[in-house]
């Protein structure tokens, strides 16, 4: 049941537009379905997030749940009462509201989702969770622990009437989202010229029905399994973007204090517009850090399906998941958002996103050779740099004689003090790495005398019981006497 790829192209929607390694726009939003990550794309009208998300919905989960297939689709307005008119009907013998089979549908599809209220839109907050309250008991949606929501929206585009914000929350739980509007996504002109040898149809077009769902649920499961083991290079990046934001090049840590402390701030050039990056973006909570790292496996693992020789590096791969999962998170500066990029998140992202990556990679041999020297239960955090035939390495300042100090520089990246973005958490990694080793070895240990001393015991008993047991002739005369 290994999944192929020709399986995944959608039949209607084409964006081959490039975004990582040999992963297209299309990719990137299919990925998020394997690994049963809520979608959300975002658009003005007209530009292909519905046609993305219909396609999905019937060719992956053969469309409506009521027609067999293994999906809602909802039209979100200002009135939507989803408990009432999806969830629940009237069971007009008992008199009361029960719950329908529609919670074990797998795919959720919210069409226009700022059609709602913000206070409305607290309904799909459930959708999200893949958990759906009712008469005071909790349930569980989709089948074999598979979910998603997928929602389209129009934000931050006065243009449109009737439509509202989303909040913190909802947000929160739209794992990864796309704007089909930004330069970066949208079709190629290859794309636009395959669709007008088309027949000319303004509408959503209605994709055909199939199901393989069995094969998601599989994939799923395949991905969830990969964030186990991301690897230190990945987990390294992933240890940056939580520990390294949270610091504040003026006050030590963002806390409630970010982003109004950056207005002032002596950091940020008012002169020619340049800002400290600790003030363009903070520290994603928990939700959107297992996100991000469960997102960058599954675009690892979509390469690979799509071509098994793809060459990957996971820092990269770890980058760019933030930046498709980090952008409407309100991680981002809000007022250099709105005034410098007029509300156009991915703009904003991709920006910050590209210079924290740089600095990752500027210290990026300092921070691996660190981690795995600590696995090994050896503790550096002091640095000198040499040229190795053209090539630059690094070595432990502590392993240097006096002689060699005088004629090297010390370094010792790990700080959080005159940094934008902090380094200080590699010394608690380091320590925690160490404390690890050390309650393995002692684990390892115990086992092994609790193992000799079981052994020794059995041994004595083998003994005993030999002396015990009477033989040859001392059985024969015992015999002998008892006739």
């Amino acid at each position: 049941m290994a999944l192929k790829y020709e399986e995944l192209i959608l039949p209607n929607y084409m964006n081959s537009e490039k975004v990582y390694a040999n992963l297209t726009v299309s990719d990137c939003a299919i990925a998020a379905v394997l690994a049963k990550l809520n979608l959300m794309l975002v658009g003005d009208s007209g530009t292909g997030k519905s046609q993305l998300a219909k396609d999905i919905f019937n060719f992956y989960f053969k469309g409506n749940f009521s027609e067999g297939g293994q999906g809602i689709m909802v039209r979100a307005h200002p009135e939507i009462d989803i408990y009432n008119e999806i969830f629940s009907e009237l069971n007009k013998t008992e008199a009361r509201r029960v719950l329908k089979d529609d919670i074990k549908a797998m795919v959720y599809f919210v069409d226009e989702l700022n059609r709602a209220p913000e206070v409305t839109q607290n309904q799909f907050l459930g959708l999200g969770d893949g958990m759906m309250d009712f008469q005071g008991r909790s349930f569980r949606l989709g089948r074999e622990g598979y979910h998603l929501l997928i929602a389209t929206a129009n934000l931050g585009n006065s243009e449109f009437q009737g439509t509202f914000e989303a909040d913190k929350a909802m947000y929160n739980r739209l794992h990864v989202t796309i704007d089909v509007d930004h330069e970066d996504y949208k079709p190629t002109r290859k794309d636009k010229l395959k669709l007008k040898q088309k027949i000319a149809d303004p509408t959503v077009k209605e994709a055909p029905l199939r199901d393989i769902s069995d094969k998601l649920i599989i994939s799923s499961r395949e991905i969830a399994e990969l964030t186990r083991n991301p690897g230190m290079d990945a987990l390294a990046a992933m240890y940056y973007l939580e520990f390294g934001l949270d610091n504040c090049i003026r006050y030590g840590r963002k806390g409630k204090i970010w982003p109004m402390g950056c207005h002032d701030c002596q950091h940020n050039n008012a002169a020619d517009g340049s800002h400290a990056l600790c003030s363009l973006v903070k520290s994603p909570v928990e939700r959107t850090l297992q996100a991000i790292l469960k997102y960058a496996c599954a675009l690892e693992y979509l390469a690979k399906i799509k071509n098994p020789h793809q060459a990957l590096n996971s820092v990269d791969t770890i980058f760019k998941a933030f930046e498709l999962t980090g952008a409407y998170q309100q991680l981002l500066n809000p007022t250099v958002l709105k005034t410098e990029y007029f509300d156009h998140n991915p703009a904003l992202m991709k920006e910050v996103v590209d210079k924290l990556k740089k600095d990752f990679r500027s210290n990026e041999d300092f921070i691996l050779c660190a981690l795995e020297k600590a696995k090994n239960g050896k503790k550096i955090t002091s640095f000198f740099t040499y040229d190795d035939n053209g090539q630059k390495k690094i070595g432990d300042w502590n392993k240097l004689g006096d002689k060699a100090k005088g004629s090297l520089k010390k370094i010792e990246p790990f700080t959080d003090e005159k940094r934008e973005i902090g380094m200080g958490w590699v010394k608690d990694v380091i320590d925690f790495e160490m404390e690890q080793l050390k309650e393995a070895q002692k684990k390892e240990k115990k086992e092994a005398e609790d193992a000799k001393k079981a052994s020794e015991n059995a041994s004595e008993e083998n003994t005993d019981a030999s002396e015990e047991k009477p033989k040859g002739k001392e059985l024969v005369a015992l015999h002998e006497k008892e006739k």
